[in-house]
């Protein structure tokens, strides 16, 4: 079974990878689909796992900042 853990390692690797490709178009989407995941974790009310998402979805928002200042 897939763990919360396992996601967001995936997240991270990819929000990673996205950026030194320089796709902004799949950073934003990977953003959105973050925080769907951010959303669920505040349904149950698990704080812990809903920071961790909303860090992740941070992290895609300035991944897709840094690349639009380069060009």
């Amino acid at each position: 079974m897939l763990t919360v853990d396992q996601i967001a390692q995936y997240c991270e690797q990819e929000i990673a990878r996205l950026q030194l490709a320089g796709d902004r178009e799949e950073l934003r989407r990977l953003q959105l689909a973050i925080g769907v995941l951010m959303k669920a974790a505040e349904q149950v009310r698990d704080r812990e796992t809903a920071m961790r998402f909303r860090i992740l979805a941070a992290r895609a928002a300035n991944a897709q900042e840094l690349i639009t200042g380069e060009d």
